[in-house]
This record gives C-alpha cells, sequence and structure tokens, in this order.
C-alpha cells in the first residue's frame, strides 16, 4: 500500500526516504573497502621474503652513509647495523663491523671470495651463533675479533679454514665449552686470547708437545674458572711458550707445586709471571665456601709453609756428556756460548759443540770443565743473557757404582763368616768317645812333621789288643806329637811337648806319656 506523503506527517516519507538511501549507499562502500585492502594484502605477500632475505643477508654496502671506505679499508663501525652489508669490494683488506647488532654470522654473508681480507673485526655484537662455514670465502685472514660477544661453545673444526689465521680475539665473551679440535688447522696461529670467559679446563692441547699449535707464542686463559692446572707439564714447557702463558685470576687451589712453579717462572723473569705478580692468587683449601684468595708468592711464609725455591746447578761427572739448554724467553733467538773465563767457543776445541737447536754439548767430562756458562741470544726486539753453572764431580758415575756394590759384597761376607763362626761353635759333632750317640774311630797314625819321631815301636806295644767295651766297640787310641812348644832333645825336636790325656771308655782312666822317659831315639807308642 503506497503511502502518501503529507506535509504534516513529514517525518514517516523522509524517515522511510532515509532508510532507503542508507541501504543504497551502504552496498557500495563495501565493495570499495575490499577492492582497497586487496593490493596492500598482495603487496605484502609479495614484499616478505625480499624482507626476510634482507635480515640474513643485509643491504648493498654504502660508503656515503653507513660505512666509510677508505683505499681498501672498509670500516661500518657504531652504525647499528644487523647484517653485514653485501657487495663488497674485492679488494677489501680490513673490514671493521665491530659495536653493530650483527649477532648471527651465517655462511652467505659474502657470497664472494675476499681472498685479500685480512682483517676482520666483529667486536662487541652481541654476536651468539657463528656457522661451521662462516669462513670459506675469507680464507687469507691473519686478524679475526670476536671479543666481547656473547659466544657460549666453540664448535669442532670452526677456525679450519683459516690457515693464515696469526691474531685470534675470543675474549670477553661466555665460552664455557671448547672442543678439542676447534683450533686445528691453524699452524700460524701465534697469539690466541681466551680470557674473561667462563673456561674451567685448561686447553692443555694447544700447547702440548705432540698437538700443541707450532707457531704459538701466547695463550691467555686468564680470568676464567680454571681451578687446577697440569703443573708438571706446563713446567716442562720451553721458556719462550711460559714466556706467553697468562694463567693469572683463576680459582686454582694453593699448593706448594704451584708456588713452586710461579717462584721459578718470576726467577726467570717471564712476562707472564712478572706482569701479572699481584694477579696470580689462588684459593687455599677447606676454604672455597669463604673464596679466600691470596698470593701465591706469599705461601712461604704464611699459609702452607712451602720450601724456598732456588735455582739448582748443572751436576755431572767424570767422561759424562753434557747439554745445556739456552732456554731463551723468544723463539728462533740467535744465540752464541762463552766458555767459563770468558773464553769464546771454537771448532777447534773438541770437548765443546754447538747445536743447530742451539744448546751446547760437552763431553767427556772433566774436572776443569766446571765454571759458569754463558749464552747470549739476540734478536730484533730482544737481548738475553742465561748464565748456566756446570759442577763435574771428581769422580765417574760407574766408579761410584762399582764402589757402592764392593761394599755390598764386603758386607755380605762378612755376616757369611759370623754364620760359619756360629756354625762352627755350636753345630760342630763332638768326637769324644764318652760323649752319647757318638760313635767315631780315632785316626790312624800318620805322618807328622817330623816322620822319625811319630812311627810306632813294637817294643811299646802291649801284649794283646786294648778293648773298651762301650757299646761292643773297639778304639784304638794313638797320640800324636803337638807341634807347639817343641823342646829339643839330643839335637832333635821333642814331638810330644806337654801331656796327652785321651778319653778311655766309660771308666774315664787316663795314661799319661812322659816326654822325658822317651829316648829321642825311641818309637813312642800309647
Amino acid at each position: 500500500m503506497p503511502v502518501k506523503r503529507s506535509r504534516d506527517n513529514p517525518s514517516v516519507s523522509d524517515h522511510t526516504m532515509m532508510r532507503g538511501s542508507a541501504c543504497i549507499s551502504q552496498a557500495p562502500s563495501g565493495r570499495s573497502r575490499g577492492t582497497r585492502f586487496l593490493p596492500v594484502l598482495l603487496l605484502t605477500l609479495l614484499l616478505l621474503p625480499v624482507a626476510v632475505h634482507g635480515q640474513l643477508v643485509g643491504g648493498p654496502l654504502d660508503c656515503h652513509k653507513t660505512c666509510v671506505c677508505a683505499s681498501n679499508i672498509v670500516s661500518c663501525s657504531k652504525m647499528n647495523l644487523s647484517n653485514v652489508p653485501t657487495a663488497l669490494p674485492k679488494y677489501t683488506a680490513v673490514l671493521d663491523l665491530s659495536f653493530n647488532s650483527i649477532n648471527k654470522l651465517r655462511a652467505e654473508w659474502t657470497t664472494v671470495s675476499l681472498s685479500k681480507l685480512h682483517s676482520l673485526l666483529l667486536s662487541n655484537n652481541g654476536l651468539t651463533f657463528l656457522s661451521s662455514e662462516a669462513f670459506i670465502y675469507v680464507t687469507k685472514l691473519r686478524y679475526l675479533d670476536l671479543s666481547s660477544n656473547g659466544l657460549r661453545q666453540l664448535d669442532e673444526f670452526i677456525f679450519e679454514p683459516l690457515e693464515q689465521l696469526e691474531v685470534l680475539m675470543l675474549y670477553n665473551n661466555r665460552i664455557s665449552q671448547i672442543d678439542r679440535s676447534a683450533f686445528a688447522g691453524l699452524n700460524n696461529l701465534e697469539r690466541l686470547y681466551l680470557s674473561q670467559n667462563q673456561i674451567s679446563r685448561f686447553p692443555l692441547e694447544l700447547v702440548k708437545e705432540r698437538s700443541r699449535l707450532k707457531a704459538l707464542r701466547l695463550l691467555d686463559v686468564s680470568s676464567n674458572r680454571i681451578k687446577a692446572m697440569p703443573l708438571d707439564e706446563l713446567q716442562a714447557l720451553p721458556a719462550w711458550i711460559k714466556n706467553g702463558l697468562y694463567f693469572h685470576n683463576n680459582s686454582l687451589t694453593c699448593s706448594c707445586d704451584l708456588y713452586d712453579l710461579v717462584v721459578r717462572w718470576q726467577l726467570k723473569e717471564l712476562s707472564s709471571a712478572v706482569d701479572y705478580k699481584s694477579s696470580h692468587t689462588c684459593v687455599i683449601p677447606g676454604r672455597h665456601q669463604q673464596k679466600e684468595k691470596v698470593a701465591i708468592t706469599d705461601l712461604d711464609r704464611m699459609h702452607l709453609n712451602c720450601s724456598e725455591v732456588k735455582v739448582r746447578d748443572k751436576e755431572a761427572y767424570l767422561n759424562r756428556y753434557l747439554v745445556l739448554d739456552c732456554d731463551t724467553r723468544q723463539k728462533d733467538m740467535e744465540k752464541r756460548w762463552v766458555l767459563p773465563g770468558n773464553i769464546p767457543l771454537s771448532q777447534e776445541n773438541k770437548t765443546y759443540e754447538m747445536l743447530k737447536d742451539g744448546t751446547l754439548r760437552i763431553g767427556p767430562l772433566k774436572a776443569e770443565d766446571s765454571g759458569v756458562y754463558t749464552c747470549y741470544a739476540s734478536s730484533d726486539s730482544l737481548n738475553e743473557t742465561i748464565y748456566v753453572t756446570v759442577v763435574v764431580f771428581n769422580s765417574t758415575l760407574s766408579g761410584g757404582l762399582e764402589n757402592i756394590k764392593t761394599a755390598y759384597t764386603t758386607l755380605a761376607g762378612c755376616l757369611v763368616s759370623v754364620v760359619m763362626v756360629l756354625i762352627y761353635l755350636y753345630l760342630t759333632p763332638c768326637r769324644c768317645a764318652g760323649c752319647p750317640g757318638q760313635h767315631s774311630d780315632k785316626l790312624a797314625s800318620r805322618d807328622s812333621l817330623h816322620s822319625s819321631s811319630a812311627s810306632l815301636s813294637k817294643a811299646q806295644e802291649p801284649p794283646g789288643p786294648e778293648r773298651v767295651e762301650s757299646g761292643g766297640t773297639l778304639y784304638r787310641h794313638v797320640a800324636f806329637a803337638d807341634p807347639k812348644d817343641l823342646l829339643e832333645q839330643n839335637g832333635r825336636l821333642n814331638p810330644i811337648g806337654e801331656e796327652d790325656e785321651e778319653c778311655l771308655g766309660e771308666r774315664g782312666e787316663r795314661r799319661r806319656s812322659d816326654a822325658g822317659s822317651v829316648s829321642s831315639d825311641t818309637p813312642m807308642v800309647v
């Protein structure tokens, strides 16, 4: 039914017309809004990969706004960069990206080989991730600074492509785990800085003879969490390695061996011990809760009462050989030796020979070889003088051993003699006829020293065989001349100088033979 419009009631018609117009106007407005947002959505989807790719790679290098390019140096320090700029010139030798916000160094941070790049600075970036392929395009690096970042671990073979690297700075990170092969392949590495981290194990493999980095002459592991050190292995290292081995400001446990090592290094004037003398501290055993640190050099006067350390002389024996080491604080120094009495070393003297490694070989040693030997070492940056005192004992080492053997032989002979005397005194069987259990025949007549005086006489022989009843055994007693106290009778020696007494069975009868009643020409028979 049509609505009649009236001037008296305009609200009805106006209201109806307004609703109709509103409905008509809303439809086109909805279609235009959808049409307006559709291009924006498509544009966002198209630009999303570009944005993601931009986060991984970064924008191109701009030498006017974000970086400073001077000759072969590119410096982008303190530019708040989150990624490494792309399109770096191939002639770049020094790239400074320090003090930015580059927290990840991915493998694709550069896609071209930078064969002339020798210095890369990435310190103070908050760096927490290093790709295992981050350095495959920069193999000519000699200086790499990754200090003051957030690195926590070093994976295996991570620096292997950097065969020419000489300096690696990793101090002031959060490194607590280092793979034993992390520094493999760095044959030219000379200085390695690992201080101010969270390392709890001393990396002995870096300085040990068989596995060490051959060119390494400075290793800084100070201000970490190391509690124990391989003291014996460190003491055996050459001086040029010990001179650059810094381990101060660690939680080392105090011991006299640690005291001995530090004091010896100070006496040797090694830089690692002298430069940070006050920072060489340790923790007294049993006080770990208090974490009371004391100076290592005070352990001899306080706390552990360690023995005083003295540098001992070289000792040797006659006819032996001795090798003196010119243990310098730098490697590959030019060396020369001077003999005692300030005598230069000459090739004519065959007793002394300087070997290729700078050591002096002496021998066969003589007593006059004792004295102070001097080694003068020099290089472009250091001159060093080393004194070695040699004491040659006036005896041979083998002679001393022979004397000891002779002493032991003499002692053994004395003991055997004592044993034999005791056996003779207490274990010799009794030969008396009256001794129980003993049945032995008396010795038969035999020639004496003077046979003419010891022969038997038939005139003196008893009429019948003389028997003594003792177990039914016949005993025949013959008197022999006693060689002592012999008296002369008619110009002859008296074979019987004193009375003989013999046991005659159980009755104990004794017979006497008087030397005075026997003529000098008459034999004697008992």
